[in-house]
């Protein structure tokens, strides 16, 4: 007998969809703890038109996520604090408006608006040539764009599910198949999960590679903050063991690679590339800690499974949209061919699996924050951090 209770929403598989569902604690004879509700339903208008969100509210966090851009997770917020940010991609568009291959390459652009997206799951980062081998021994070239596939792909499957012991896990689960003929082909499996009363909830992805043959796979996790955590002089808390600018733009504020500016109409965006120590089990923790050190966001996960990560700092007017993005992610976002050269690149056997998992949290005290900073200190206590102060030829184009 399962030991959660399940409600599957959406089916593509079996052509079926369950709109405006809710389920509630009132649901459960018995249950005693914290009031939570779930909802779905479809957003209306322009080219949000037909997506579909799945809304955890867990009593103390609310929770949105969206099944039809890869269940990525559109914002996070407490009733003082909201994780997220502020785009100027207001709607949350919907894959079928999105041209991968417009600009340059740059056609993610025109949907990206999350808290979470992932990139991937073929490749993720910035545009460019890759050379792959062809039929009969000959080498073709393809040009990726940015990102991959896996943020503009919608969710076949969709399930509610509540676990029926404490701690009374809340979740949504996600079957997101990511395949083309001719090419590399993956299902992901998502479990987003949030336990009652918390101001946590955790990411979880299955990778599967659903083809014959060993296949490459890169996987990015897309974590973006604006106000009001990000501010001038929020800060970056990380154990670093390895930092370096991606490039000469990057370089100019290498002193400060840590910590932020306020808003700059015009501002060019940076880039660092860094490995982080770990603990005995190969966790890490990275926050970002607002000007005041009074709210800071958390993330933690296994360096094991996520070795690299990465800076983006985009420091732009409010309404160019004003973000950093905590980067955490197999490889780092240079161009396929690039990472590949390095070793970077992970091959997956067939019907072979690549597991993650990611805590989501938020701290609103002093107290909390000094105990987070304290925590992270320790993970490097003793432990050396090399920093470059010029872009590294081992990480960077």
């Amino acid at each position: 007998m399962a030991d959660y209770f399940e409600r599957v929403v959406t089916d593509g598989w079996e052509n079926v969809s369950e709109d405006a569902y809710e389920l509630s604690s009132e649901n459960f004879l018995g249950y005693d703890g914290p009031s939570w509700h779930i909802s779905n339903y479809t957003l209306t208008g322009g080219k949000q038109q037909g997506v579909e969100l799945v809304e955890i509210d867990n009593g103390c966090m609310t929770v949105l996520v969206v099944p039809t851009r890869g269940m990525g997770v559109l914002e996070a917020f407490t009733d003082e604090v909201s994780l997220g940010w502020s785009s100027p991609v207001r709607q949350v568009v919907h894959p079928s408006f999105v041209e991968a291959g417009a600009a340059g390459g740059l056609g993610w652009l025109t949907g990206f608006n999350e808290l979470i997206c992932r990139c991937g799951l073929s490749y993720h980062g910035a545009p460019g040539e890759d050379v792959l081998p062809g039929v009969a021994g000959m080498q073709k070239r393809v040009t990726l764009p940015l990102h991959g596939t896996i943020a503009n792909t919608p969710a076949m499957r969709v399930a509610v599910r509540v676990q029926l012991q404490e701690p009374y896990e809340l979740s949504v689960v996600g079957e997101v198949p990511d395949t083309r003929m001719f090419g590399p082909s993956f299902s992901m499996l998502s479990t987003i999960s949030t336990v009652p009363g918390s101001r946590e909830f955790a990411v979880q992805d299955v990778i599967t590679n659903l083809g014959a043959m060993p296949t490459e796979m890169e996987l990015l996790y897309h974590c973006n903050y604006g106000p009001p955590l990000l501010g001038e002089g929020a800060r970056l808390l990380a154990a670093a063991s390895f930092v370096a600018p991606r490039d000469k733009r990057a370089q100019e504020d290498m002193a400060t690679w840590d910590t932020y500016g306020p808003p700059e109409p015009g501002f060019a965006e940076q880039c660092y590339f860094l490995r982080m120590h770990a603990d005995d089990g190969g966790q890490t923790m990275v926050a970002l800690a607002d000007p005041e050190e009074e709210t800071a966001a958390t993330i933690r996960y296994s360096v094991e499974e996520l070795p690299a990560f990465t800076i983006w700092r985009n420091t732009a007017a409010d309404c160019e949209g004003y973000v950093t993005g905590l980067e955490p992610g197999t490889d780092y976002p240079n161009p396929r061919l690039f990472e590949r050269q390095k070793g970077r690149v992970i091959e997956l056997a067939p019907e072979a699996t690549y597991r993650t998992r990611l805590v989501f949290g938020l701290v609103d005290s002093e107290e909390e924050v000094a105990a987070v900073r304290q925590e992270i200190a320790a993970l490097s206590e003793g432990k050396d951090c090399v920093v470059r102060e010029a872009p590294d030829p081992d990480y960077c184009p």
